[in-house]
């Protein structure tokens, strides 16, 4: 986490604009009038929590996060405003130890690295004639071309050297590589190769949307093992992830509910057919770290796991882990905007799908949306599936069996804190052994010797609790709104930028020529990268010549550790200005198309909030926005189209050699 990112997870942005503008809710957003122009009629200036950003869809047609919002309230510079900010959420602006660097600057180059590694997969997946064993498995489980391109599905080569090869000639060593876990390393031959040959690749995203690893598919019949995931690294511990939570996190929120099932092909199934709330676990049980992830947008979970005996096994593991991470005393400290207030109980409703024999989420919901609508509707509540399952098939004669059933029950019946809720389950219980519930009442539970540790630690005098400072403070969700594709662009654009600044006036031109703005500080998504981009505007301005060294004398500490994963970047072997400049355009246009596609999306989903609430006013607003915003998409492919055919032309002749 970045320290701009650590910022922004304590501050609310709600509460910031609320000390200069007044705001007035509008479904789950705020709105009010632009502080940035005169304007008394329309409330046309919106802030949205979820996402913790601002846009006016006034005269100003700006918007932005945290900082672009206080640095054009305040006229700050990002160094002002990264002061400031950090001093009002507790956090410490410190030089990071040369140990500290490295780790980063590692750590954003592994990412770099399994992004490009995704999009040379993709590029096989599509266009690659040995792909059509995996463009013919993809067909089979009925996913379409849309499904393929927002989960990046690729191809690895039936290669033992292929992707070693291609990486190699980029630049990576075969250390970083292995690092990655692209390669695997046979220590007792000294050879390495690549770690996947002939899978269907599955790119795999932490909470933030950042590619950490990979899950590949076989490809043949009687292939071992059937799923191979990326091996632990910096990056990828699967005990901390969910696949497809960066994509499902919005989903979660509105459903207030969240779907968790076993596989890949499940998640793409449901997302395909609506079901955005849907994620998988990434191991056979369901781990804290992966619970406490989802914590931050639902406290329901319905847990949709295979019917088979593994499947019921490992429902019953997790649903042990999930007993003792969400109904459980916690300190949690929180107002109606995130910030830190009381304490209080964090509890979670978990419940259960009983999966039909035979079938998974991927079946059911290819073979009717509306069964798995109903199943997930009713789903069991925790403590009653554990009774059906434990019940099953159970010899009601055998005194000792029930006893066991019992014992396996009870823990988790005395675990409910509501007196009515743990009364109702020792009935059913009760009635499903079919003996006394006062007879149940007195079955003493062995107690286990890490349970014997705890209660001889809560015996002990409660210590004092210290003062509750910033650094205690949960920290809101990670939420962004900007696909990695765009932020990895915007990263490449920089770097070719500082190689080459001269370029920086020829993307201007070609840009200008096919109708559209100049590269602007506000077309890039992280508030480091707008300050970078502004400070080479100033430095081109006074000189005619600017080097590295300039740039990175003018930067103050936070903007320098920005700039240096920046250059670590692969570097292109394309050195001829005009190409370059072809490459960056289209690269602006693109990101520029996925910005204004987004905006649309979530214009078309706060109307209907809007009208939903009868709220006309704002309702106005976004019907504008949605005649306006088509008309963007349409000049912006225009724009793409003309710079698409000017590149491939200026190519040919090159092969021509008419240049």
């Amino acid at each position: 986490m970045t320290v701009t990112e650590d910022i922004k997870s304590r501050l609310d942005l709600v509460d910031i604009v609320s000390e200069s503008v007044s705001l007035r809710r509008s479904g789950r957003n705020y709105a009010g009038f632009c502080p940035f122009h005169q304007n008394t009629r329309t409330p046309a200036f919106f802030v949205f929590p979820e996402t913790q950003t601002w846009r006016c869809f006034g005269a100003c047609a700006e918007g932005g996060d945290l900082f672009s919002f206080v640095m054009k309230k305040e006229g700050w510079e990002f160094k002002e405003a990264l002061k400031n900010m950090a001093q009002r959420a507790g956090v410490t602006l410190e030089e990071q130890t040369p140990v500290d660097k490295e780790k980063r600057a590692a750590h954003n180059k592994q990412a770099g690295l399994l992004q490009a590694a995704a999009d040379y997969f993709h590029q096989l997946f599509l266009y690659a004639p040995q792909g059509e064993v995996a463009r013919q498995y993809v067909a089979r489980r009925s996913l379409n071309e849309e499904t393929i391109e927002h989960f990046v599905l690729g191809f690895a080569l039936d290669s033992w050297d292929d992707f070693r090869s291609h990486f190699n000639m980029q630049g990576y060593s075969d250390q970083e590589l292995l690092a990655a876990g692209l390669l695997t390393e046979n220590v007792d031959k000294g050879s390495k190769y690549d770690r996947f040959r002939n899978r269907l690749m599955i790119p795999i995203r932490d909470v933030d949307g950042r590619i950490v690893g990979f899950g590949a598919r076989t490809l043949e019949k009687d292939g071992i093992p059937k799923y191979l995931n990326s091996p632990q690294t910096a990056l990828f511990d699967k005990s901390h992830l969910l696949y497809g939570l960066d994509g499902a996190k919005r989903a979660i929120r509105e459903a207030r509910q969240a779907v968790i099932v076993e596989g890949y092909m499940d998640v793409m199934q449901a997302w395909q057919a609506g079901f955005r709330n849907v994620v998988a676990q990434m191991g056979t049980a369901l781990t804290e770290q992966q619970l406490r992830l989802l914590k931050r947008y639902t406290k329901q979970f319905v847990l949709a796991l295979d019917a088979d005996a593994a499947g019921q096994n490992a429902t019953l593991r997790s649903l042990q882990v999930a007993r003792e991470t969400l109904d459980r005393e916690v300190d949690v400290k929180f107002d109606a905007h995130g910030l830190v207030q009381q304490e209080g109980r964090l509890q979670a409703d978990i419940r259960v799908i009983t999966m039909p024999d035979g079938k998974d989420p991927d079946n059911i919901i290819q073979e009717s949306p509306e069964a798995w609508t109903k199943l997930v509707a009713q789903a069991k509540p925790v403590v009653a599936y554990v009774i059906d399952v434990a019940t099953q098939g159970l010899d009601m004669n055998d005194a000792k069996a029930k006893t066991a059933v019992a014992q396996q029950v009870l823990p988790l019946i005395k675990d409910i804190q509501e007196p009515i809720e743990r009364d109702h389950y020792w009935q059913q219980l009760a009635h499903a052994l079919r003996i006394d519930e006062r007879a149940l009442r007195q079955i003493r539970l062995p107690v286990k010797p890490h349970q014997a540790a705890k209660i001889s630690q809560a015996t002990k005098p409660a210590q004092p609790k210290g003062h509750v400072g910033w650094a205690t403070v949960p920290r809101k969700g990670q939420t962004s709104m900007n696909p990695l594709a765009t932020d990895m662009r915007q990263s490449d654009f920089l770097h070719h930028c500082m190689r080459f600044p001269q370029v920086i006036l020829r993307v201007n031109q070609k840009l200008g020529e096919c109708g559209q703005p100049q590269v602007a500080d506000e077309d890039f998504l992280l508030a480091e990268d707008r300050a970078i981009m502004r400070q080479m505007y100033q430095l081109i301005a006074s000189s005619s010549v600017v080097t590295i060294d300039e740039l990175w004398d003018s930067l103050e500490q936070t903007l320098q550790d920005r700039l240096k994963f920046l250059l670590t970047l692969p570097q292109s072997p394309e050195t001829e200005l005009e190409r370059i400049a072809d490459t960056l355009v289209l690269s602006v246009l693109d990101w520029r198309l996925a910005k204004v596609r987004q905006l649309l999306s979530e214009v078309n989903h706060l109307l209907h909030e809007a009208q939903a609430e009868n709220d006309m006013e704002t309702l106005a607003i976004y019907q504008q926005q949605l005649r306006e915003l088509p008309l963007a998409v349409l000049q912006l492919n225009k724009a793409r189209d003309s710079m698409s055919a000017t590149s491939r032309r200026r190519a040919e002749d090159a092969l021509n050699g008419r240049f």
